[in-house]
């Protein structure tokens, strides 16, 4: 009995799960319909989501869906076009704030630098009120001690920024693949789990900005 030949395995990029043998689309074949419409009711675009499920590898094989293909399943089940993310209470930008006051910081010093070069040279021909200049001198130190800590705490932000969003990342790709490998109670209880972990709460608190 002559064997069949495996079928060669699919280009980059397509939109059929040939192995199948049914010719269903991806979000048929492997049943990650759910995970897409949980992105898209985050607000996440159809390129985003693309990139995220083919960097995730919840598709096995080596296949990869299209732009194309989740665009068009958006658009036939309802969540194509703007989609607003709900929001109850919207969060403070530390970071923003804190970035904006030190440009304003450094705009002081630059008056007062100008003002405290004028006091000098008033002091030379002895026009100078030293009432004045001790006070300018004062506020320049007051300015630059207030510069130097806002950009530490910048610096600051930014590394734990960084850390958290690579360890988001990281979770986001374990809950993508969860949702999709797993059926819904399943799911659900291993959500729970983490939840309900104290240890795992407290570190990703540790990590996480202080807008989030």
């Amino acid at each position: 009995m002559v064997k069949k030949r495996p079928s060669a395995p699919p280009p980059p990029g397509n939109d059929k799960a040939f192995i199948t043998g049914n010719n269903k689309t991806l979000i048929e074949a492997y049943n990650i319909a759910p995970l897409i419409r949980d992105k898209r009711m985050k607000g996440e675009s159809y390129r985003l989501i693309t990139k995220e499920i083919n960097d995730s590898g919840v598709i096995p094989g080596g296949y990869k869906i299209s732009h194309n293909t989740i665009a068009r399943w958006c658009r036939s089940n309802g969540l194509g076009g703007d989609i607003e993310v709900p929001t109850e209470n919207k969060m403070v930008n530390v970071y923003g704030t804190k970035v904006q006051a030190l440009n304003l910081v450094t705009s002081a010093i630059d008056i007062i630098t100008v003002a405290l070069d004028e006091l000098n040279k008033k002091l030379g021909d002895g026009t100078c009120d030293i009432k004045e200049l001790k006070q300018t001198i004062d506020m320049l130190d007051r300015m630059t001690l207030r510069q130097q800590t806002l950009s530490t705490d910048i610096g600051e932000i930014q590394e734990k920024v960084y850390t958290y969003s690579t360890v988001a990342r990281a979770m986001n790709i374990i809950n993508d693949i969860l949702k999709v490998r797993l059926n819904e109670d399943d799911y659900n209880a291993v959500m729970d789990a983490f939840r309900d972990n104290p240890a795992l709460i407290e570190a990703l608190r540790k990590i996480a900005p202080p807008n989030v």
